[in-house]
């Protein structure tokens, strides 16, 4: 795999006198200089993160490869690949980590033993102006969704409005009674609770609307099954002889 590597950049596999005047040992994990197999895999890396931004198309200039040598106890002394953003953009910070994955996946499949000297990859914001929020906002705003509601924090709920639901679909909701149930009188119909529960200034104030259309409908359809008889429930009557 060394050598594919080596022929694949053309000259790497050529070492050049070191300053002492020894030639560098291509084996070892303490320099990047030309020719060794850090440097290797340093163009390895590289080429592999050219290639998975040209294949999603992410631009070019956005984001810079660095490798760096770093030492762990537990496994030894190893490269650390290091993504510099230059770009700030909500979709490439929404994908980073998917990103991440897909060049961890692209880089075991060319070099299968990566794992040995690969200790991870890591990302630096370096955006300057691009980002437009340049403050950190108030502490309540990490607070948790089920904690933070429009009561106790007197600002509207931030849900997304629901889609009024088409008549198809309101038609198939629609509940069917298996048996007719004569309205009671002192029961309050569900669309009027519902109306009385729906704030004024409530989001999905339309889609309330189309509940409420939908309980008169049902209520009406049930007052019209409680003046006919049931199927399966006729008069009785004599059969002739």
């Amino acid at each position: 795999m060394k050598k594919l590597i080596a022929s694949m950049f053309g000259g790497s596999a050529r070492t050049a006198p070191s300053k002492s005047g020894g030639p560098p040992s291509r084996d070892n994990p303490l320099t990047i200089e030309d020719g060794s197999d850090n440097a290797t895999r340093r163009h390895l890396v590289q080429v592999l993160l050219r290639d998975a931004m040209r294949k999603y198309g992410i631009p070019p200039r956005w984001i810079d490869c660095q490798m760096l040598l770093v030492s762990s106890r537990s496994r030894g002394p190893g490269m650390l690949v290091r993504l510099v953003v230059r770009q700030w953009d909500d979709r490439l910070m929404k994908y980073a980590f998917a990103f991440q994955n897909a060049l961890m996946v692209e880089i075991t499949h060319f070099e299968p033993q990566a794992a040995q000297w690969l200790h991870g990859i890591s990302w630096q914001l370096d955006v300057g102006d691009t980002c437009p929020d340049q403050a950190m906002p108030d502490k309540s705003y990490w607070a948790e969704p089920a904690r933070q509601t429009p009561a106790s924090t007197g600002r509207p709920s931030r849900s997304a409005p629901l889609a009024p639901l088409p008549a198809t679909a309101a038609a198939a909701v629609a509940p069917q009674p298996t048996a007719p149930i004569a309205p009671n009188p002192g029961v309050q119909p569900a669309a009027s609770h519902a109306q009385a529960e729906l704030p004024a200034n409530a989001p999905d104030a339309e889609a309330m609307k189309d509940l409420e259309r939908l309980f008169r409908i049902r209520d009406r359809e049930l007052g019209q099954q409680a003046d006919s008889p049931a199927a399966g429930y006729e008069p009785t009557r004599p059969s002739p002889l």
